[in-house]
């Protein structure tokens, strides 16, 4: 077994050292002409990640004790975009096991969320990652789909995005 349990020396409690759970929330929108965008965050200089300083990712993190994965996305969308959504209203795409694709092997789920109908271009001024940790994240914009290879992308999620498109 590759997995090992530390004790807390001020709490008594346990913990479990091993895979990590982690989310990541696509969310997709379309403005009045139906051009499609995703939702994304450029990663700052307080990324845990430095070789992805700069880079664009979708809103992700990780799971919280005593919280659902449906909740964590809901408070990392927010944490990192200003964007509150209902956790019920985030459906599960997938789940990504791979200890290959991750060099920490999360365990990652993916959710989505559309939104039709609304006027992109302004949004994005209002998007703030106020709420995220400290220089974690620089910004928050919606970009148009048809423009993700034009971006450096971290942790490859322009695959997913791209896998997507092609399915919608």
């Amino acid at each position: 077994m590759k997995n090992f349990p530390i004790i807390d020396s001020k709490t008594g409690r346990e913990y479990w050292i091993s895979r990590s759970v982690a989310v990541i929330v696509i969310v997709f929108a379309y403005d009045l002409k139906g051009k499609q965008y995703v939702l994304t965050v450029r990663r700052g200089k307080g990324t845990p990640d430095p070789e992805y300083v700069g880079a664009t990712c979708l809103p992700c993190g990780y799971l919280d004790f005593d919280e659902t994965t449906q909740e964590a996305a809901a408070r990392e969308l927010f944490e990192e975009t200003g964007i509150k959504v209902n956790p019920d209203d985030l459906h599960l795409l997938s789940i990504n096991d791979n200890p290959t694709d991750d060099k920490r092997q999360n365990v990652t789920f993916r959710y989505f969320i559309e939104v039709k109908g609304i006027p992109v271009e302004g949004i994005s001024q209002i998007l703030t990652s106020e709420f995220s940790e400290k220089d974690e994240v620089e910004f928050a914009e919606f970009i148009p789909v048809a423009e993700i290879d034009n971006y450096k992308w971290a942790f490859n999620q322009d695959k997913i995005i791209n896998q997507l498109k092609r399915n919608v």
